[in-house]
């Protein structure tokens, strides 16, 4: 698993699936949005230019070092296991695709393969029927490059023709099949019914163009201004275009992909009005970058939501200090109103019991709200949620000692009553409770009986909203600071960091485990991202446009 997704970084970092642009006039940015309808039900484009060289330069910094020919070798350790037939080729492509790239040292090498390092690209749909396309540097040292892949990869594709236009066939004989197209100096791929008309393969193949475009709506740049992305490679899935084009397909694509694969159509004529309703609440998925540089980049998915839903999930948030804080060599924290998290739920749930979905395709809507109601409706919850707000772990060290894993740091517990969740772990820890903590007062140490030998030093302090616990810590006063930190101006729900010193701390007491729990490759893997990376951010936060979630990257 870990060489398929290491390869899988080094692909996707090469700019196979990149949506950057090249350093070509803005036309050609068009020329691509010019095969998008205005009205696809999803779709993942860009708009502006990275130069290339910049953009190799990013490639090789992202790219794990020194572990491309490691991965080849344990997937060709995996494909002498392998007795499946697809999955030994999807393993040789792989191995065929580690290989050619393996020699890649300069933007020269990367163009000797026929590929852009920062190539237009766009991934849309024609109904619900996708379609990826994507520029080429050259178009025939492209061909044979991909010649070689297949070779190697023992996949012997069958060639046709439509509107004379030649493609290759990749898949066997089935109802649906991938098709690849190498024309005008771009790559296409895409799935189509076996017995598509050529009608449905001029639009796939682009030689019959939309009416109405992605490039004639500026939907594209709307949507990048509307949430500050870059225009490097934004998108969408729109809830309501997909769900009707499911019900009442109005795109020859989704029709003909339908009846290939023989589902029925969805009846959902008496289900308008929910949909309308869940649509109305729910509009879709963006996703997008608001960072892309040498340094630093961030990806962004969101999930859109109506006005109310965005003023009641950030009445949920809570402040709890240093959450959002980036200090320490990793840390991981949440704020939540369970008390008020238990009545919103028991609002909405409100609102389906008196107003039920009525068709059938959304009966167990109806049933999942009453479900998730009477789970969150229990005395644990309640006894938790009127003590706990939320929490922070931050991690200040990691180590090996005597042979077993240790490490400092602090858990910072977020309370609107403090003195209750004492009282309430003091349940599990009774020195705890006896430890007569207070307010701005002096850091403690616990000693407990309970606490396994090898336990590092523990101290436990108090605020009026939160209570810290520290593990190992070099000065006790610390607690008191982590009390105090200042909690993040954005309305976060969860937030995480890891540093280039986790990993590789992380990495030395992986090196100290017992010899066969873990291959040098994984440590090695750890250390590399330790060089690669500098801070590792991911988070949820509500946003104006409803749920945010995002990963930054900040390379070394």
């Amino acid at each position: 698993m870990k060489t398929k997704l290491s390869l899988a970084i080094t692909l996707i970092s090469a700019g196979l699936i990149s949506g950057c642009s090249d350093d070509k006039a803005s036309t050609d940015a068009a020329t691509i949005l010019d095969y998008i309808p205005a009205d696809a039900p999803y779709f993942m484009a860009s708009s502006e230019a990275m130069p290339e060289q910049e953009a190799f330069d990013l490639y090789q910094r992202m790219q794990p070092m020194a572990s491309l020919e490691s991965d080849l070798d344990e997937l060709r350790d995996t494909l002498a296991d392998t007795d499946d037939d697809v999955s030994r080729a999807m393993i040789k492509l792989l191995i065929a695709m580690g290989e050619e790239l393996d020699g890649v040292e300069s933007l020269d090498d990367f163009h000797a393969l026929g590929l852009k390092a920062s190539p237009r690209a766009a991934l849309y749909g024609l109904g619900i029927l996708p379609v990826f396309r994507m520029q080429l540097q050259d178009e025939e040292a492209f061909r044979e490059t991909l010649k070689r892949l297949l070779t190697k990869a023992e996949i012997n594709p069958r060639t046709a023709t439509t509107n004379g236009t030649d493609y290759w066939v990749l898949t066997p004989e089935a109802p649906v099949q991938a098709v690849l197209v190498i024309e005008d100096q771009q790559l296409l791929m895409s799935v189509v019914p076996q017995d598509a008309s050529d009608a449905l393969l001029a639009q796939v193949l682009g030689s019959d163009l939309p009416d109405s475009s992605l490039g004639d709506s500026g939907a594209l740049a709307e949507l990048e201004q509307r949430h500050d992305f870059t225009p490097y490679g934004a998108g969408e899935v729109d809830f309501s275009r997909l769900l009707n084009e499911l019900s009442s397909p109005t795109h020859s694509g989704t029709q003909a992909l339908m009846d290939a694969v023989e589902a029925e159509q969805l009846d959902l004529s008496a289900c308008q009005a929910d949909i309308d309703r869940i649509t109305s609440r729910f509009p879709g998925l963006v996703m997008g970058m608001r960072e892309y540089n040498q340094d630093r980049m961030e990806m962004n998915v969101i999930l859109e939501t109506d006005e109310a839903i965005v003023t009641d999930l950030r009445a949920l948030t809570t402040q709890v200090p240093g959450l959002g804080s980036t200090e320490g060599i990793a840390s991981v924290g949440m704020g939540l109103n369970l008390p008020l998290l238990l009545q919103t739920v028991q609002k909405y749930a409100r609102e389906v019991r008196q107003n039920p979905f009525s068709c059938d395709e959304l009966q167990d809507l109806n049933s999942a709200w009453s479900e998730i109601n009477m789970a969150m409706n229990n005395p644990a919850t309640m006894m938790i949620g009127s003590a706990l707000s939320g929490l922070r772990a931050r991690i200040d060290s990691l180590t090996m000692i005597d042979g077993e894993p240790s490490g400092s740091g602090i858990l910072t517990l977020a309370s609107p009553n403090p003195m209750g969740l004492v009282t309430t772990a003091a349940t599990f820890l009774p020195e705890l409770g006896a430890l007569g903590l207070e307010p701005g007062g002096d850091a403690k140490q616990i000693d407990s009986m309970l606490l396994p030998p090898e336990t590092p030093p523990l101290y436990a302090a108090m605020s009026d909203t939160a209570i810290a616990l520290g593990a190992d810590i070099s000065d006790p006063a610390s607690l008191q600071e982590a009390l105090q930190a200042p909690a993040s101006e954005q309305d976060l729900l969860l937030h995480g960091h890891l540093a280039s010193e986790f990993y590789h701390s992380l990495a030395d007491v992986m090196e100290q485990a017992p010899a066969d729990a873990l291959e040098a490759s994984d440590i090695d893997m750890f250390r590399q991202y330790g060089d690669t990376y500098k801070h590792m951010e991911y988070g949820v936060s509500v946003g104006d446009a409803g749920v945010e979630m995002n990963l930054s990257l900040e390379l070394n």
